[in-house]
């Protein structure tokens, strides 16, 4: 009779035992679990329900718990391979990662036809870094299960890192193969295609997995950077927030939704999303403080200036220090706030390593070649997102059709699509005219290769929508940027830059990875634009007729504390004197200025602020101020350059970078040195002397006007022929098989 109970007893245990693990296999973890502890109330030591339940736990989250438990199973039965391999899962999940590893390889050696935890091995290996390794375990496991899905999907993150995208891209074909629905399979060959930048089958891919699996914010957050590249803001917008919805917590959604808000200057909400970021990830701070500076400086939020810098620049130089760091800074954010040159060299530098890094499969693939060989013809290549209505679009868009065709063919490569007036005219002024605005940097490459370009000529940089790869990728046998970036790149790739010698003399030629080309007279010329004839009255534009009217037409971004500052003295030393500064999109940046100004005993009511208009109505406004003052930190550019074409003389004063010495530069190629200052103390004595001094301003603006017809500056047909010789020489040196070296462009007489 006992007996009898007993063997009922079991079978009860055993049917109990079943029904726990129909449970655990249909996803009733609850359920599961329920069971498996009653059984351990009968049989606390028994090895397999102790090692179901501890794979229950690490499937609801609790990866200590699961680990004790497994653990015990192990120590009744040491030899079952599956316990070693569920151990090294929790033991990973917690990042133990170098304990999870000797679980996998104690699986492996009790079973070494293991595919799964060969699998999980080989996962292990890359998430420590070992990625030879890595590749070498998932290898080994798809000789034995050539169909698993997974192991495939972990063979291609490992390619992935190694920078091996077609290879990647492969495994992760794969493994959908196998698997259709695998939405980490369409997540990582998403992630893959943004790398090789074919933007519109990586957003494709993204779109699957939301089909698969809605609730997956790491797609959401992928597609909304990618649509913001297409230009779909609002669908952009509407990404991230439901990426945020799915994952309040994920700091990469919070910083992409604020570089969208920061793009379309929806700044106050920017800045907390920037602050929202760093708080949930320090590793991504310092690039996130690059982004978040900018953002204050837009805001003019000057409070605590000094020790923002001062942060920004030591979080800086800690993540060029970090071995580790995978992602480069954006460099231009250095030249806001007048960092050290060579601090901005090696983040430039840092920047070029990742770019090369990510493009050297792709370099391998295209292997271009270039034959030495003379033109009768030059092919100049310009690459821009900016042929349009931007800063750099007005400067160029007429210098296209000035080259001289008996020698130069001119090809231009759009990377963003944009009809405007200016970029119709950047058309006409072209013989070849390619839209490469929805080509991978890759295929963009091969068309420039195609096309047989000379010289390639980038013209953005390390600047917005920018592709850098493109030159990465060697397409051309003469490389040179100008204009776009104005300063160092830190490229092997573009060892030229173009420029002269008032903005990179001599003595700063040590902060440049390029060779210099000095242009004779400026790095820059006056575009020819068009100019109202109708100049409005002051009252029209909320002036006093009466009174001095100091200008600087900026965008906040570029004011700064101390040039501002220096207003505010220049405008107390001189009676009923106003200050005409652009009408930012930032009510908020407005405000900040109108109470900095009370702070520094200034009535709020002398600052006036000027709307956006179109360029010919903007210019003729020009007219209507006395004196345009230049900024210390980073120089007007386009704008400097229409005040002096509108009649306004700049006054300026040089720092050390090229940004910062724009201005000087302008100056001197408009036939106006003595409105270069030796100082900002000197600067604020002719700021304030030019008011006082009608007659001399009157005879400033006399030789401004007398200078559109015969100063450098405005002789857009000299300044092409410089251009030109500047093609020439470095054509020529790469035929002799010379350089890159300095180059110093002849003056045509």
């Amino acid at each position: 009779m006992e007996q009898h109970e007993a063997n009922e007893r079991i079978r009860e245990l055993e049917q109990s035992y079943r029904t726990a693990v129909a449970h655990h296999k249909a996803g009733r973890f609850d359920e599961a679990r329920a069971l498996y502890e009653e059984l351990l109330r009968d049989v606390p030591d028994h090895p397999a329900v102790l090692h179901m339940l501890g794979v229950v736990m690490h499937t609801q989250g609790d990866h200590l718990r699961s680990i004790e438990l497994i653990g015990r199973a192990i120590a009744r039965r040491p030899n079952a391979p599956a316990y070693h391999n569920n151990l090294g899962n929790s033991l990973r999940a917690l990042l133990r990662l170098e304990e999870a590893e000797r679980a996998y390889l104690e699986a492996v050696r009790l079973r070494p036809d293991y595919a799964s935890a060969l699998h999980n091995l080989g996962v292990v290996l890359a998430d420590a870094g070992r990625l030879d390794a890595a590749e070498a375990c998932l290898s080994r496991c798809l000789a034995l299960a050539p169909r698993l899905a997974e192991a495939h999907l972990a063979l291609a993150g490992v390619r992935l890192h190694s920078g091996r995208l077609v290879e990647a891209e492969a495994s992760c074909r794969k493994a959908l193969a196998f698997h259709p629905q695998l939405a980490a399979a369409h997540f990582d060959l998403g992630n893959v295609l943004r790398e090789q930048g074919r933007v519109d089958d990586a957003i494709a891919s993204f779109q699957r997995v939301i089909r698969f699996e809605p609730q997956h914010s790491g797609a959401y957050t992928n597609l909304g950077a990618l649509l913001q590249v297409r230009g779909e803001l609002d669908a952009a917008r509407a990404s991230f927030h439901r990426a945020i919805e799915l994952e309040p917590h994920s700091a990469q959604a919070h910083f992409n939704l604020a570089r969208l808000l920061d793009e379309i200057e929806d700044l106050e909400a920017a800045r907390e999303a920037y602050e929202r970021t760093a708080l949930l990830a320090p590793a991504l701070r310092p690039e996130v403080l690059c982004h978040l500076v900018i953002v204050k400086r837009k805001l003019c939020d000057w409070r605590d200036a000094q020790a923002g810098r001062a942060e920004l620049l030591e979080a800086v130089k800690s993540h060029l220090d970090d071995p580790q760091a995978r992602r480069g800074l954006p460099p231009l954010t250095l030249n806001l706030f007048a960092a050290p040159a060579p601090l901005r060299r090696a983040a430039s530098e840092q920047q070029a390593r990742g770019i090369e890094l990510a493009c050297r499969e792709a370099r391998e693939r295209a292997a271009f070649t270039h034959a030495r060989h003379s033109r009768e013809r030059l092919r100049i290549g310009y690459v821009s997102p900016d042929l349009r209505q931007h800063a750099v679009g007005t400067l160029v868009t007429p210098l296209f059709e000035q080259h001289d065709r008996s020698a130069f063919e001119v090809f231009a490569y759009a990377l963003v699509h944009v009809d405007d007036a200016f970029n119709r005219r950047v058309r006409a002024g072209c013989d070849v005219y390619v839209d490469a605005s929805r080509q991978s940097p890759e295929e963009t490459a091969r068309r420039i290769h195609a096309d047989r370009i000379d010289v390639l000529i980038d013209l953005a940089g390390y600047t917005t929508y920018s592709r850098t790869a493109i030159f990465a990728l060697r397409p051309a046998p003469v490389q040179a940027h100008w204009l776009g970036y104005l300063d160092t790149m830190g490229a092997p790739f573009i060892p030229y830059i173009l420029a002269d010698e008032r903005v990179v003399p001599e003595a700063s030629a040590e902060n440049y990875s390029e060779a210099i080309v000095r242009l004779p007279d400026c790095f820059a010329v006056a575009a020819d634009l068009p100019i109202a004839p109708e100049i409005p009255t002051r009252a029209a534009c909320g002036l006093p007729e009466d009174g001095f009217v100091y200008c600087s037409m900026n965008g906040f971004q570029k004011l700064d504390p101390r040039s501002f500052a220096a207003w505010m003295r220049i405008l107390t030393r001189v009676e009923g004197s106003r200050l005409w500064l652009y009408d930012g999109t930032s009510a908020a940046g407005r405000q900040n200025l109108l109470r900095e100004a009370t702070r520094q005993g200034v009535d709020p009511a002398r600052i006036h602020f000027a709307p956006r208009l179109p360029v010919p109505e903007y210019l003729a406004r020009y007219r209507l101020a006395d004196l345009f003052l230049d900024n210390f930190d980073y120089n007007a550019g386009a704008t400097a350059l229409g005040a002096l074409s509108a009649g306004l003389p700049l006054l300026t004063c040089p720092g050390e970078s090229f940004v910062s010495r724009m201005g000087a530069s302008f100056c001197a190629a408009a036939g106006l040195p003595e409105l270069v200052c030796a100082s900002e103390a000197d600067y604020e004595e002719r700021a304030v002397a030019l008011a006082g001094d009608r007659a001399a301003l009157h005879e400033l603006r006399l030789r401004l006007e007398n200078a559109r017809a015969s100063a450098p500056l405005f002789d857009a047909p000299r300044f092409v022929r410089h251009l030109e010789g500047a093609y020439r020489m470095m054509w020529r040196d790469w035929l002799d098989g010379v350089g890159p070296r300095p180059i110093r462009v002849p003056a045509c007489d």
